[in-house]
């Protein structure tokens, strides 16, 4: 099944993280990823991704929403800025790229 969104542009860009965690039955993950990888992302561990996009966490959590099961548990936040602090996190480069939009 091929999902498909138009993403939308808004007011300001932002570094979103996004995690979940699907249940049983189902945890059919591939909807999701495809749905995820339409963004500017980097896939930080095996269920963080990181955004950058004009989308506010609503916005992502209710498409994510579109492609995945009642009962999985997601969460989407908005990253305030670039104090973080990480080991062995392969986003690392991708978070202090220059063209990172954080806002």
């Amino acid at each position: 099944m091929l999902i498909s969104f138009v993403l939308h542009q808004e007011d300001s860009m932002a570094i979103l993280l996004v995690t979940y965690d699907l249940k049983n039955p189902g945890r059919n993950y591939e909807p999701l990823h495809s749905l995820l990888k339409q963004y500017n992302y980097c896939k930080g561990m095996e269920s963080v991704w990181l955004l950058d996009t004009t989308h506010t966490p609503s916005q992502v959590r209710e498409r994510i929403a579109q492609v995945v099961d009642g009962n999985d548990i997601v969460f989407v936040t908005k990253l305030a800025s670039q104090a973080w602090a990480s080991r062995n996190f392969n986003c690392a480069d991708w978070l202090n790229a220059a063209n990172r939009n954080w806002a």
